[in-house]
């Protein structure tokens, strides 16, 4: 798997006494979320044939004491969304 791209906003570098260890934090803080997954398809248009894939991407703020010491979503799972008048639980 490719090493995904860190950067880092305006304010977390400036607020960063080492942006490299910030960059090191959020790959560690990535794989203890479960890591992405490359994701690869191949698909036709006009007669020829192309192939798209995802990158992840890891953009770091700096957000002092606004969110919690968790995992908001865990890699795993993925919550359906719900339509609007839904009954399921």
């Amino acid at each position: 798997m490719p090493r995904p791209s860190i950067r880092l906003s305006k304010e977390a570098r400036a607020k960063a006494r080492d942006a490299d260890a910030v960059v090191r934090a959020a790959l560690e803080a990535f794989a203890a979320a479960g890591k992405g997954e490359i994701h690869f398809v191949r698909f036709s248009a006009g007669g020829r044939q192309f192939a798209m894939s995802t990158r992840i991407v890891i953009d770091v703020e700096w957000l002092p004491n606004r969110v919690p010491d968790k995992v908001l979503r865990p890699a795993e799972t993925s919550a359906p969304r719900k339509r609007r008048g839904d009954q399921r639980t």
